[in-house]
């Protein structure tokens, strides 16, 4: 039996030579295992280097002595075997592929990144949103982000503990909690945007500002193509000028008397064509982005604007509603007449408003 590391040369029945490396729990016969590996007759013979340098591989055209026909003897070779990860070559013609690859990259480095300030990226995800869109309710931000509640909570409870976020009662409706950015968060959000912007450097590398300019585009073209709640994020103003389907400005009227089930899929078919799902709100219109059909029931006027501590700004629909009350229509996300988009809470800062049908 032979020690329990081993290391050196072998060859086989042809003569043809390479360097092995053997580690076991126990003493083993190395020369029976590889032997029985190979199928073969293999020889084993002492290299006269440690483990380390036993565990690199000699190349095609190179010598037991590491070096090739082409360098002077002595020259370092390259450590560590060549690298057997390849990408077929067919897949390259894969979009879906391409993406998911480099996707991959991009999230390792960035992972990286936020590992560095002892953050995560649903931390950079919550601290984004709320820096764009403002103050938000924890059920309203976990909505947004398609993000479970309970797990929306976990990291907004370590914002507060880094002293990066706040929960504080809403100025505009006491009875509401919501999470806010803080001076010290959002200073360190800007850091930390800068922070990144580096590993978008070293990923588009090959791209010159023109090119990355237009790669980013394109795949926030994609990205809204894919999103499934609009909300979320706040995309490139739509091209109305040159809608590619103009369709009866009666398409999008929204009629407040049917239920918040079929209004919130007019919301959802129409936010990427013209006219987008429309009200009216003191006589002026109004385009409404994102929007949910609520949890709760409520009572009142079809139209009638209300705003609840969990859900946010809500819509009165339904023609039962006045009587027993129905489910309705959370607003999250809506265009002025005017092109400005904004938060429903932006745009509504108290509840008791009446959306109509008409101007």
């Amino acid at each position: 039996m032979q020690p329990r590391v081993t290391s050196g040369t072998a060859h086989d029945a042809n003569g043809t030579r390479f360097a092995v490396v053997g580690i076991s729990n126990m003493p083993t016969d190395w020369a029976q295992v590889f032997s029985s590996l190979a199928n073969a007759d293999l020889t084993t013979g002492a290299l006269n280097v440690d483990i380390t340098a036993a565990a690199t591989a000699t190349s095609p055209g190179t010598d037991a002595a590491g070096t090739s026909g082409d360098d002077e003897p002595g020259s370092p070779v390259a450590s560590g075997p060549p690298s057997l990860s390849t990408t077929p070559p067919s897949v390259l013609n894969l979009n879906a592929y391409l993406m998911y690859a480099i996707g991959k990259a991009a999230r390792r480095r960035l992972t990286d990144r936020l590992t560095a300030h002892g953050l995560r990226l649903w931390h950079l995800t919550v601290m984004a949103m709320v820096a764009d869109l403002g103050p938000q309710m924890k059920t309203v931000l976990a909505s947004r982000l398609d993000m479970n509640a309970s797990d929306l909570v976990k990291i907004v409870n370590d914002l507060v503990r880094t002293g990066h976020v706040d929960c504080g009662r809403d100025p505009a409706d006491r009875r509401r909690v919501v999470v806010r950015l803080t001076p010290e968060g959002r200073s360190f959000l800007d850091l930390l945007n800068a922070d990144i912007a580096s590993t978008d450097d070293d990923i588009l590398a090959p791209l010159n500002a023109e090119e990355r300019d237009q790669l980013a585009s394109l795949l926030r073209r994609v990205h809204r193509h894919l999103e499934p709640a609009p909300a979320s994020v706040v995309h490139e103003p739509a091209r109305y000028d040159t809608p590619a389907r103009t369709d009866s400005v009666e398409d999008g009227r929204i009629d407040w008397t049917h239920p918040a089930e079929r209004i919130a899929r007019l919301v959802e078919a129409r936010r990427d064509r013209f006219p987008t799902a429309y009200t009216h709100h003191q006589g002026r219109r109004i385009e409404l982005l994102a929007a949910t059909v609520s949890e709760r029931t409520y009572s009142g006027a079809p139209g009638l604007v209300l705003h609840h501590e969990d859900e946010g700004v809500v819509i009165v629909t339904g023609a039962k509603a006045p009587t027993s009350g129905e489910h309705g229509l959370v607003l999250s996300r809506l265009r002025t007449e005017a092109g400005r988009e904004m938060s429903a809470e932006e745009y509504f800062p108290s509840e008791g408003e009446l959306l109509a049908h008409q101007p």
